[in-house]
């Protein structure tokens, strides 16, 4: 199978189509310009390197429009369409000899390339924006302003308390940026990039003699982050990597160690609110969990698998969740009657049957409460990723990934990885790690927790390198 990637290219409602030139394969047929993902690209980073090669321009990739397979007499592709929501510079024609910018109703009037039709027809088929009752939108789709980084919209959804669609607020800025103080100079890792807000303060702090590497999971958010901050004049190493193999990472960038390490362990924003994650209860989508979605089982397929006395471990271990009992075995009888869950509501419904709630008793009692299935769905993403593991990891070289005198900060946000953060820095000041005994963790003040409700539960922990 070989990965290509192919962009969508909007300007003004219109897409851009572009013809292959003489002498290449399907020569004067119409496609969405791209190219071959190489080994170690992420499909975003490659499609911003084939648009700056192809057609000389520097653009924004968004999310994942479709995916088709065609098979040629070359071999079988899996062609993957990424959003082009804005690009820079001028339009130059490389492997093509003409381009058009085509309505989205208008796209399969074109003679295209065999791969790119299946993408055209889903494009056909949404030529116009859903409407939504109402003033404002309720959907995450919805919110077109927001996720093209709208100035005046990130500002409104910001004063009004929440975070912009597809977008992340980070948390406890000041108190990271006082923890890893100095930074100037420093070399600089965060084992856990998001959505970069972090990191951005990281870098500039540490100044163009400094340098910051930065890891995530998520190939996806990992490309455009990289993008944004570079974009911004952030000198940024960048690795598609669990923070489990951060040592590795370091060693194959030819450094012995840090100076200032930041790990924030919570969910990014960008994931719990593109309902295609599968990650939250509060919009319907396929039921998936996993921070990188090229590799692994999804929570579905790990449900329609396991036993339900794992299921139940899993809840109590991992959600502290009291109704494990009763919810692993609705899942497992779902699982009898080949109905195993496969998208976030058909999992909230279930445990609210397990709960006994009815439809009109399933919500939240107030803005500060838990709602009920909040529990599972935390229990069943950290079974899906091993999280779990991969912070023991983390915990078991941390002193390894420091210089003398380097510094950490820790966020953790429940009461399974505060345990695991606590027991091993003691153990390791204990046995002389770290300068002095771990403080104990800061809270987010009142102030950020009214603007961002979700820094409620983050805990910062902070020690130094003896």
């Amino acid at each position: 199978m070989i990965p290509v990637c192919a962009g969508v290219i909007l300007r003004s409602g219109a897409v851009l189509l572009a013809r292959r030139g003489p002498g290449r394969r399907h020569a004067g047929k119409w496609e969405f310009p791209g190219g071959r993902i190489e080994e170690g690209e992420t499909p975003p980073e490659a499609l911003v390197r084939e648009l700056r090669e192809e057609l000389g321009i520097e653009a924004t990739v968004g999310a994942e429009v479709a995916r088709t397979r065609h098979v040629y007499d070359f071999g079988e592709i899996e062609l993957i369409a990424l959003m082009v929501t804005r690009f820079i510079g001028e339009l130059k024609l490389v492997d093509h000899d003409q381009v058009k910018w085509v309505e989205a109703r208008r796209l399969l009037e074109y003679d295209l390339a065999p791969a790119d039709v299946p993408i055209a027809e889903v494009l056909a088929s949404y030529r116009r924006r859903e409407r939504y009752t109402g003033t404002h939108p309720k959907k995450f789709e919805q919110k077109y302003k927001e996720l093209v980084d709208d100035p005046e919209a990130v500002a409104k959804a910001k004063a009004r308390g929440s975070t912009p669609a597809g977008a992340h607020v980070p948390i406890m800025v000041a108190e990271v940026l006082e923890a890893l103080d100095p930074l100037k100079g420093a070399k600089v890792l965060d084992c856990t990039l998001g959505w970069g807000g972090h990191a951005y303060e990281l870098a500039r702090a540490a100044g163009p003699e400094g340098g910051l590497i930065g890891l995530d999971r998520d190939g996806e958010e990992l490309a455009r982050t990289a993008e944004r901050l570079r974009a911004r004049g952030a000198a940024l190493t960048a690795r598609q990597s669990n923070y489990a193999g951060a040592l590795g990472v370091l060693r194959e960038i030819g450094l012995d160690g840090v100076d200032a390490l930041l790990a924030d362990l919570g969910v990014s924003s960008m994931q719990l609110d593109r309902p295609e994650r599968g990650m939250s209860f509060k919009t319907d989508g396929p039921l998936d969990m996993r921070m990188d979605r090229s590799s692994g089982p999804t929570a579905a397929e790990w449900l329609a698998r396991a036993a339900e006395a794992e299921i139940e471990e899993a809840l109590v271990r991992y959600g502290d969740e009291p109704d494990a009992r009763a919810v692993a075995r609705t899942l497992a009888a779902l699982r009898a009657e080949g109905r195993v869950p496969k998208t976030t509501f058909e999992l909230a419904s279930a445990v609210g049957v397990a709960k006994g709630l009815g439809p009109g008793r399933f919500v939240k009692k107030d803005a500060s409460a838990k709602h009920p299935a909040a529990r599972t769905f935390q229990a069943l993403r950290i079974a899906v990723n091993s999280e779990r593991e991969a912070l023991s990891i983390l915990l078991r070289d941390l002193p390894a990934l420091l210089r003398p005198g380097g510094r950490v900060a820790l966020l953790t946000f429940h009461s399974g990885e505060e345990a695991l953060v606590s027991a091993a820095l003691a153990e390791q000041a204990a046995a002389g790690l770290w300068a002095e005994p771990p403080a104990p963790p800061r809270r987010a003040s009142p102030e950020e927790i009214r603007e961002n409700p979700r820094s409620r539960s983050a805990r910062l922990w902070r020690v130094v390198r003896a």
